[in-house]
């Protein structure tokens, strides 16, 4: 391990179980990325790999649930501290936030898993309508990102539910997000190999490199989503938003 930098992973893992096959094999590609910091959405936490440090989201995300069911897990290479999920609204058993002391230094990690456009809508609590658990969720992270330290760098890392650049959501939606990753980089955006992508990593420390590895293996299929790996140092960045951090319309 290069004690220079972090190696930060996201993945949904489809509600896999670490003792189902398929699980089996989401555990072992989970331990093959040999991260630092791990956010897997949508799992259990007997895909994580063994030893470490674990925290999640909570139990309560407004879904019927089994118990064994993370919506949000953040494991940790070291000890995790000033844990803090949001525990009320659409971030209620998606979003938490910690800390830990780095090979690097002392960073943030924030863990989420937004809502897709469709969530509570016709399943769930049906209470919703398209776009607006997403849309509450960002206000919620944006809120809990405001009372940040700026002096301990922030690493967001999970299923932020959208492409970038957009696709086909709304471009208030997009938007919105943008607004919200506005304080960091987004490493995971644009082209990328088994992309374009909806689990994200990032942060406003620098990335070397950025990987992506499909939802299937040689057996067949691991997950609906692709993974991601990048590593991160401490150094400059470059925002990719335009300077006014506008999103474009690239549907014509």
């Amino acid at each position: 391990m290069d004690a220079r930098q972090i190696t930060v992973a996201a993945w949904n893992a489809e509600w896999a179980t670490g003792s189902s096959p398929r699980g089996i094999r989401v555990a072992a590609r989970l331990r093959d990325v040999a991260a630092d910091l791990m956010v897997v959405t949508e799992g259990s936490r007997d895909l994580l790999p063994p030893g470490g440090h674990a925290i999640d989201a909570g139990t309560d995300w407004g879904y019927a649930s089994p118990p064994h069911r993370r919506k949000t897990m953040l494991w940790s290479r070291w000890p995790l501290t000033e844990v803090a999920p949001i525990g009320e609204g659409a971030g209620k058993g998606r979003v938490v936030v910690a800390e830990t002391e780095s090979s690097i230094g002392r960073i943030r990690v924030l863990a989420v898993c937004i809502p897709w456009a469709s969530a509570h809508v016709s399943t769930g609590r049906r209470d919703a309508s398209n776009w607006s658990e997403h849309l509450e969720c960002c206000d919620q992270i944006q809120q809990l990102a405001s009372g940040f330290d700026p002096r301990v760098p922030t690493v967001v890392a999970g299923d932020l539910n959208q492409r970038v650049p957009r696709g086909r959501q709304p471009i208030r939606v997009a938007q919105r997000l943008a607004d919200v990753r506005g304080p960091w980089q987004l490493h995971t955006a644009g082209e990328i190999e088994h992309g374009p992508l909806i689990d994200h990593i990032a942060s406003d420390l620098a990335c070397s490199a950025v990987q992506a590895w499909p939802g299937h293996d040689d057996d067949g299929r691991l997950s609906d989503h692709a993974g991601v790996v990048a590593r991160l140092h401490s150094g400059d960045i470059q925002s990719d938003l335009a300077p006014s951090g506008e999103i474009r319309d690239t549907k014509g």
